[in-house]
């Protein structure tokens, strides 16, 4: 056998090269279609499950409304009344109140309310109002305390302190009830007191018809749970308040009783697999979602052979096209590599009368490196032509790059003294990009006579992008100066940038308006590198506050701002990472300790002599700089 198939083997080997490229060009388009077709599926399975999710969702919206008429209302009324209920117990028309509700609320089936008598005179006060087909009853009487609970099946204890739902329970008419409850307060002594429970029920069976009445897919339907898996609603009536989802007997797996739990437990969304007798035991997906201020969750059920059935027949189809496209591909790739290698068989032929130790039945190699030697030729002339395009394109992008740079550096000031008509303030920057252009910012401008406004910041990112965010964020950081508050001038321009950022670049930045008047410095640092304050005294001190997030993450936040006074003669020095993160030869980088040293060995000093001191001296520890430069300083020098 092991014979045969190398026999076999061999003749493969030995077949024409256009039956062997038919083979493997078939082969190919072949393994192509199913890998197509696989994912093809998949990904129409996952979109057809999302589609339906968002179909489960959209009906969760309708059942929402649905409970919201049937349920939130009455605890809002349960909640209202128990506000009222002292009121109108003083003067005695409490039992009109009732009447008055039971009969504007028709879905309400009955309220109750239970008045302690250690609170409330007369004596103990029991009344209920219900309707009664199309009658109102109403029954009140003056009880003994000993009578004074309100007898509703699985009322939990802790329901006198706190409102909520019962389970599901008969009613006297054998109708399926839940109950609302909620506690009467009053104030005794200066303290919350409960002195009564007031108590509104609905019958679920009206809830079931108004779920039953929603357009779901046949033979899909949805039903209402509550937080233990207790139906409350089902098209099976029978099931309603004497099953639980989460039986042993019920037609789910172990894993997926499991997971539901766990949504329940956490009140999540999610989906699970499950057998409903209902549908036969069929293996349908059920899809759970919580309904808002309840403790009840909405299931929708669609059995697997509808939810797919379109993928299903959409699936057949491709498959029996691809079929047809496979045999039309293989004769036709057959067709055209033989008529094409027909020159090469009877090249073979000649070569097979020559004496070699090669025997060439059905191919001539030479041939076929003669033709792969005119295409590379071919290839090369257009890779030449290719290559002379690509270094125009360069040369122009190298003209973009630099015209972009120049822009940024006309966009730079570095004009200084930056106020010669001033005498109380006095300022320094050095800027220096890693590359061409540079993503860090600084600014600096009296927005009146007294205040001085400036920036320094780092854009994430580099290159011309970040460039470019940098000119958008030091506008609308001008445009907001009118605000005169560092705080609600960098929300607002937080806020801009969330809006039109849509490569979800950020900014750090630190901005603080000096009054040259007090000295007093109101300043907003953005997770900013902390500034330096060098003391007329010499002494070095970091402003260690953040106030905030880069901006351009979250649209809606918060920043703080602190103050700070500075003395005549005090200097603030601002500067990006790039003078932090500067890396030696041995990749240590500079750090704060370094920073702080080269500050110290400068005694005194203008704020051009720090900066450039600053600047010759990072130099000298850099090896190669990787990052932008940028240092601010500000000396305040009143009269």
């Amino acid at each position: 056998k092991l014979r045969n198939r190398k026999t076999e083997w061999e003749r493969m080997v030995d077949k024409s090269i256009a039956y062997r490229l038919s083979f493997i060009v078939s082969a190919s388009v072949i393994l192509v279609f199913i890998i197509f077709i696989i994912i093809n599926f998949i990904l129409t399975q996952k979109l057809m499950r999302q589609n339906l999710e968002d179909k489960a969702i959209g009906l969760s919206s309708n059942v929402s409304s649905v409970i919201n008429r049937e349920i939130i209302t009455v605890s809002e009324i349960t909640a209202n009344v128990a506000m009222q209920v002292g009121y109108y117990h003083k003067n005695n028309n409490l039992t009109q109140l009732l009447d008055q509700v039971i009969d504007k609320y028709p879905d309400l089936f009955n309220i109750q309310i239970s008045l302690d008598s250690e609170y409330y005179q007369p004596p103990y006060f029991y009344s209920i109002s219900q309707h009664d087909g199309n009658n109102l009853i109403t029954q009140q009487n003056k009880a003994t305390p000993a009578e004074k609970t309100i007898s509703v099946p699985d009322k939990p204890a802790e329901i006198t302190k706190s409102s909520g739902w019962s389970s599901p329970y008969l009613s006297e008419g054998n109708k399926v009830m839940a109950t609302y409850f909620h506690p009467v307060y009053e104030i005794v002594d200066g303290e919350n007191i409960t002195t009564g429970l007031i108590c509104s029920s609905i019958s679920l069976e009206e809830l079931n018809i108004a779920i039953n009445e929603i357009d779901i897919s046949d033979p899909g339907y949805a039903f209402v749970i509550d937080g233990e898996g207790n139906y409350l609603t089902h098209p099976d009536e029978t099931k309603i308040f004497y099953t639980n989802l989460l039986h042993p007997t019920s037609q789910i797996s172990k894993k997926e009783n499991l997971l539901l739990k766990k949504l329940l437990k956490g009140k999540s969304t999610g989906t699970a697999v499950a057998y409903p007798e209902i549908l036969n035991n069929k293996k349908s997906w059920i899809y759970l979602t919580p309904l808002p201020q309840t403790n009840w969750y909405m299931i929708f059920v669609m059995p697997y052979n509808v939810l797919y059935r379109d993928l299903y027949i959409l699936s057949a189809k491709m498959t029996v096209l691809s079929l047809v496209a496979i045999l039309i591909v293989f004769f036709l790739v057959s067709y055209i590599i033989k008529k094409q290698i027909r020159p090469l068989s009877h090249a073979a032929s000649k070569l097979s009368s020559f004496s070699s130790p090669f025997i060439l039945n059905t191919q001539n190699e030479v041939k076929q490196v003669s033709n792969s030697l005119e295409y590379l030729k071919v290839w090369f002339d257009q890779y030449q032509i290719a290559r002379e395009a690509e270094e125009k394109n360069n040369l122009q992008h190298k003209r973009d790059l630099q015209q972009a740079s120049e822009i940024q550096q006309s966009l730079i000031k570095n004009s200084f003294p930056a106020f010669p008509s001033r005498t109380d303030i006095d300022l320094h920057a050095i800027y220096k990009p890693a590359k061409i252009v540079s993503g860090d910012l600084f600014d600096y401008y009296f927005i009146d006579d007294n205040n001085l406004i400036f920036t320094i910041g780092d854009v994430s990112g580099k290159g011309i992008p970040a460039a470019i965010f940098m000119g958008v964020c030091q506008t609308i950081i001008k445009k907001n100066s009118h605000l005169r508050h560092p705080k609600k001038i960098i929300e607002n321009t937080n806020y801009e940038l969330c809006t039109s950022n849509n490569n979800q670049y950020f900014l750090t930045l630190f901005l603080g308006i000096l009054n040259v008047n007090t000295g007093i410095l109101t300043y907003c640092n953005a997770a900013h590198t902390f500034p330096i304050l060098l003391r007329a005294d010499r002494t070095i001190s970091e402003v260690q506050s953040i106030h905030g997030l880069p901006l351009g993450l979250y649209p809606d936040k918060a920043y703080g701002s602190k103050q700070l006074r500075m003395h005549p003669g005090d200097t603030i020095l601002l500067y990006t990472d790039g003078v932090y993160d500067a890396l030696n030869e041995k990749n240590i980088p500079s750090g704060n300790e370094w920073i702080q040293n080269n500050l110290t060995a400068i005694k005194s000093g203008t704020p051009k002599e720090i900066t450039e001191i600053l600047d010759r001296e990072l130099s000298e520890y850099e090896s190669k700089q990787k990052d932008d430069i940028c240092l601010l300083a500000i000396k305040y020098t009143p009269n």
